[in-house]
């Protein structure tokens, strides 16, 4: 009887999988086990300038082979390799690991602070843009030293460094602590000429019993209108940083920022109210007047008192138009402080005052777009404040020598 050739076409395409599965790294596709993998959990890229290396450095740890397993130490590692170039250094790393390396589910990148010094941050742009195994989504930090030194020291509170770098971030984030920016985020920042970024920078020290401690503390501005030249590197305080989270829009989830200040009345101390600051809304216009341009930041507040030892009675009108005045006075001091900063002495662009322009005043910007870095710091900026709402915190406020 003769067979058709449909019947044997399926045969072989159910067994197709079952063939490619017996394979060997010599003769077919090998299929590895969960225990053969190293998934890469931080990932640290520091550059040698005397022998012109790029020194990579990762901590892994092995999938767990039952499902809701913690991670264990013993699961963990960490290794190094250089190499001329950064692909040329993770080809190395790979050659000094027995599991294959996975990194679609690495949580951070440290930069270290010579590579951003040097002129070689277009080399590691480009190696984490076109890696399709990279997550886009990957915080980026900047190391205060050298990025192996962090991504090989021993968490505190985590079993492993990514764990525990990603928690501090996350926690701070929620307070305007600090400002991380993604890798997507340095991608898109690295392709625009006039815009610079600013990241959070890590740092290790010893804590109480000699063990380390990691900081994420500040924001390291990079770039100048030249993201190619990534040579000129400041840092902003906490202070800064937080005036930059208010008038800036640098994450999806907007902070809750607290500032500490004095109503000034009689027996207050220096900074006896705690209130915590939300940003409702930001609207950003601009001018252009007598050939230059003016921009117009107005913010939208919301406010709820944390935490007060005044004297005068929060639950009046008066009282809370005293406390809106003295926080807003704070805020608008903060940021002009920053913009100062940022406008004259880094004359670096991270709050996208050119692509404001750019959009608002097209003809403008075409015009005078080789003028820029002369413009730039001399761009008046005018804020004022509107509150939404400001909450007491409590039902209410029991008076001096009230019983309750």
């Amino acid at each position: 009887m003769k067979v058709g050739w449909k019947p044997l076409l399926l045969l072989v395409l159910i067994m197709l999988p079952l063939i490619q599965g017996c394979g060997t790294a010599e003769g077919g596709i090998a299929v590895r086990e969960l225990n053969q993998l190293n998934v890469v959990m931080v990932t640290g890229v520091d550059y040698d300038p005397k022998h012109k290396k790029f020194i990579l450095s990762i901590q892994t740890v092995k999938p767990a082979l039952e499902k809701g397993t913690a991670v264990s130490p013993e699961t963990v590692y960490t290794t190094r390799a250089t190499g001329d170039t950064i692909m040329e250094a993770s080809k190395n790393l790979r050659a000094q690991t027995s599991g294959k390396l996975i990194w679609f589910h690495g949580k951070v990148i440290i930069l270290g602070h010579t590579l951003v010094r040097e002129n070689v941050m277009k080399e590691v742009i480009d190696f984490f843009a076109r890696n399709r195994e990279i997550r886009y989504s990957s915080w980026i930090l900047i190391a205060k030293k050298t990025a192996e030194e962090i991504v090989t020291a021993e968490p505190n509170s985590e079993v492993m460094m990514g764990y525990e770098l990603n928690g501090i971030i996350n926690n701070q984030s929620e307070w305007g602590r600090t400002v991380v920016v993604t890798l997507k985020d340095l991608i898109n920042n690295y392709s625009d000429p006039y815009a610079g970024f600013v990241t959070g920078q890590v740092n290790k020290s010893k804590g109480k019993g000699g063990k380390d401690q990691i900081i994420i503390a500040d924001g390291v501005v990079i770039n100048a209108f030249n993201p190619k030249q990534a040579s000129r590197v400041s840092v902003l305080s906490k202070k800064e940083i937080q005036a930059l989270r208010i008038f800036h829009k640098m994450a999806q989830q907007e902070p809750e920022i607290i500032y500490s200040v004095s109503l000034g009345a009689k027996g207050d101390t220096k900074y006896n109210t705690a209130v915590q600051v939300k940003v409702r809304n930001r609207k950003a216009t601009s001018t252009i007047e007598n050939g230059r341009p003016k921009i117009k930041m107005e913010l939208t507040l919301d406010g709820t008192v944390l935490e007060s030892g005044t004297q005068l009675d929060l639950s009046k009108k008066e009282t809370v138009a005293r406390l809106e005045g003295v926080v807003e006075k704070k805020i608008i001091a903060d940021i002009r402080l920053l913009l100062t900063r940022l406008q004259k002495k880094d004359n670096a662009d991270i709050v996208g005052f050119a692509s404001l322009i750019h959009r608002q005043h097209k003809d403008y910007w075409h015009q005078h777009e080789k003028q820029w870095r002369e413009i730039y710091p001399n761009i008046p900026v005018d804020i004022s404040i509107k509150w939404n709402s400001i909450r007491n915190g409590i039902i209410r406020q029991v008076k001096v020598g009230e019983k309750e």
